[in-house]
């Protein structure tokens, strides 16, 4: 019994898609400035859960543009709108927005 669950685990692992990640070996940093952007436009909730929230829709985020001035990162996640500063190896999320596009037409 044990031998046939050996083997669907490997076929479970074996079916995994490999993705890299573009934050890997970066620090999420979270402004105070961001969870009361966070509580006040998202979701109302204590500033310790609200920095775990923020951290956790960066990691899945998608980056969308990129600023000249003070090399800034827009970065995107299920309609929310993080915007977010590189410095050294850490990624500071400076402020939360809500997107005015349409998410049914983003593709």
């Amino acid at each position: 019994m044990k031998r046939k669950t050996d083997k669907s685990r490997q076929r479970r692992v074996r079916g995994k898609r490999k993705h890299s990640n573009a934050l890997a070996g970066k620090y999420i940093c979270v402004t105070d400035h961001a969870v009361k952007r966070y509580q006040e436009r998202i979701k109302q909730m204590n500033s310790e859960n609200a920095q775990y929230s923020i951290v956790e829709a960066v990691k899945r985020s998608r980056l969308i543009a990129l600023t000249k001035y003070g090399g800034r990162e827009i970065r995107e996640n299920r309609g929310i709108i993080f915007v977010c500063e590189l410095q050294g190896n850490c990624l500071y999320v400076i402020t939360v927005l809500i997107s005015q596009v349409d998410l049914r037409f983003v593709s």
